[in-house]
């Protein structure tokens, strides 16, 4: 039952454009001798020999001791800390608040977010014609946005899934409000795009008379005639008109998401589809001490990817980690372009679109593997996971390797076939998702795929039955899923909606409890990147990297998840956010860790562990980047040159 006088917070008050109205936003902190205790608090470390506790000091971004208040008062580290400068500041009464690891989102896209933040907002459009009209307000309020696109209107986040009918909308109703100016909008599954008549002019070279580009569909009326939604792959043939933003737009996107992460508790992401300049933009950043997050980057494999002898990357700070490849195996169930075993229910005849042929997916996991690059293939359908299981299954042989020093991993697995379940857990292969999904889906998921296909989907508690020992959660943000990982959390533990719907849960036996939601979030992402040797727990010699709640997500009403407040964020040592301090005595105590002045952001250099990683392995990328550089690299590229920094 939900606490008198509280109730659910609406879903945009938890998607807020700015936080730094209610706290501190700390880009550049001390350095990493800075020493001090957290103590009188709900400390849960996620560590089964030392689960609980109610304090712990930190020094030199590690944590050094944890425990009771009076054995951490008593350690080392506290004398440190009582010994140095400003002691009395450095303990920090959490009058009862609660401490977790850090909670990192194992499938996120920060720049493709970052580029959200440059197009409009559709996500809360209730039909076509107001996405129209929410895209043309923005057009007239942004018109260097669009002059610096090239002359182009873009949006993001409509979703036909949630309109009356959910069919899909048509040039025709953008031409009413843009007769002469291209438009492109992105639905909210970055897999689909819905563009007017004059995108379509600007296009139609590359546009084909009949059928479709390879792994990509367009959508055609009963004349042949594209309708203006093109799909997947056939989103290229648009998107690679459009010119880039300049570093500049990105960068200042970049920090206003960089600050929310922080706000929200995020202190890691697992970025998907990574591009080389995003990655050369976070090593500027971190290289300026402006860079708030860790980051274990994805780059993206196959046609227009990048190459196998692409080095690695380890920052010395372990900010930054590249060594992981995405394959994409199909699109996304929303544009019922995820493939599938069987025709949807709701499009007869339609059973979505495999990427690649078999031997094409098993060539490129091959290359890509005799590299040393961990594998991730995004699967959403039952067809498309069976394709990528079948893949790993025979190089997994093949290799007669330790499938858990491989680590490969399968984004989404989100519909999958009775016999292709308990394959996970034989294969030693991480199935990594989204509980934010559920909610995302529910209201039209049994349409689409019929009682007994969804009953197989979002299998959380059916996979780790079979005996996967990790389930890393994510939130997909911005495609599908949005920045704050409670929102995560709640829906594994609920399967509902934020606003508690269905009340029980949608397929309930598929809930998991609250530890296995947050595991979820942090030592299974940690074992997912690597880093468990350092990460995911609040243990004697790992990097400490917590966030501070102001209340106990193990304990509080399910409901109440949602209402939880970020008192702090503390990245490697480092508060890298303090809520407001009139919020409680923990957010004040916290707020005087932050140094009146911001220095260098200085991380703690890597231990054995992440020594050893280096030895044996020797800045949400946006889609319309990656295809601009696809269509350089072919020289088709229909784009203006010599635009001052495009961010290529």
């Amino acid at each position: 039952a939900m606490a008198s006088g509280s109730r659910r917070p609406s879903l945009r008050a938890l998607l807020g454009t700015t936080i730094l109205a209610t706290g501190r936003m700390v880009a550049s902190v001390v350095a990493t001798d800075q020493a001090f205790v957290l103590r009188n608090g709900s400390v849960y470390t996620m560590s089964p020999s030392q689960p609980y506790a109610s304090a712990l000091c930190v020094a030199g971004g590690r944590i050094q001791a944890v425990g009771g208040d009076e054995a951490v008062m008593r350690s080392s580290c506290a004398a440190k800390v009582a010994a140095s400068a400003g002691a009395a500041s450095r303990v920090v009464d959490l009058a009862g608040a609660t401490v977790i690891p850090g909670l990192t989102d194992s499938h996120a896209h920060i720049m493709y977010e970052s580029a959200r933040r440059l197009r409009a907002d559709l996500l809360e459009s209730a039909l076509p014609a107001d996405a129209v009209r929410r895209a043309s307000e923005w057009a007239r309020s942004n018109p260097e946005l669009v002059k610096a696109a090239g002359g182009w209107v873009q949006g993001f986040g409509w979703d036909h899934t949630n309109w009356p009918g959910g069919a899909f909308p048509t040039r025709k109703d953008l031409d009413t409000m843009f007769p002469d100016v291209p438009v492109l909008l992105e639905q909210l599954s970055g897999h689909a795009c819905w563009i007017n008549s004059k995108a379509l002019e600007v296009v139609a070279a590359d546009i084909p008379a009949t059928g479709d580009p390879e792994g990509g569909h367009i959508e055609r009326d009963t004349s042949g005639k594209p309708t203006g939604i093109l799909s997947d792959g056939a989103m290229y043939l648009v998107l690679r008109h459009i010119r880039p933003y300049t570093v500049a737009h990105v960068d200042k996107a970049l920090t206003t998401v960089l600050h929310e992460c922080a706000s929200l508790g995020l202190t890691g992401v697992h970025d998907f589809d990574a591009l080389d300049p995003d990655l050369k933009l976070y090593q500027q950043r971190i290289a300026r001490g402006d860079f708030t997050l860790r980051v274990y980057a994805a780059i993206r494999g196959g046609a227009g990817g990048g190459s196998p002898d692409d080095p690695f990357i380890k920052t010395e700070d372990g900010l930054l980690t590249k060594r992981t490849v995405k394959f994409f195996s199909d699109g996304a169930m929303g544009s019922w372009s995820a493939a599938m075993l069987k025709p949807y229910n709701d499009k007869p005849g339609v059973s979505g679109t495999l990427v690649y042929t078999p031997d094409t997916f098993r060539s490129n996991v091959t290359a890509w593997a005799a590299k040393g690059y961990q594998i991730a293939t995004h699967a959403i359908g039952d067809a498309a996971n069976r394709q990528v299981l079948d893949v790993y299954e025979q190089l997994l042989k093949e290799r007669q390797s330790n499938t858990s020093d491989l680590r490969w991993r399968v984004e989404h697995a989100q519909i999958l076939s009775a016999e292709d379940l308990p394959r996970f857990a034989a294969l030693g292969v991480i199935p990594s998702m989204q509980p934010s999904h559920v909610a995302a889906d529910l209201a039209y998921a049994e349409a689409r795929l019929g009682e007994e296909r969804v009953s197989r989907s979002y299998a959380w508690r059916t996979l780790l039955g079979t005996g996967v020992t990790a389930l890393p959660f994510g939130s997909d943000f911005p495609t599908a899923g949005s920045i704050p990982p409670l929102l995560g959390i709640h829906a594994a533990v609920t399967r509902e909606t934020a606003e508690g719907v269905p009340s029980g849960g949608w397929f309930p036996e598929q809930r998991v409890t609250r530890e296995q939601a947050i595991k979820g979030y942090t030592v299974d992402a940690a074992f997912a990147s690597f880093r468990e040797k350092e990460l995911g727990k609040l243990q004697l010699g790992f990097l400490a990297d917590l966030v501070i709640f102001d209340r106990d997500l193990m304990t509080v009403d399910a409901p109440l998840l949602l209402n939880a407040t970020v008192l702090g964020t503390i990245v490697g040592g480092h508060v890298v956010y303090a809520a407001n301090a009139s919020t409680s005595a923990a957010a004040a105590g916290l707020a005087g860790l932050v140094p009146p002045r911001a220095r260098n952001f200085h991380h703690p250099r890597e231990g054995p562990m992440t020594q050893a990683f280096k030895k044996a392995v020797g800045p949400v990328a946006s889609w319309w980047r990656t295809y601009m550089e696809d269509a350089r690299e072919d020289g088709r590229a229909k784009v203006e040159e010599g635009v001052e920094e495009e961010f290529v």
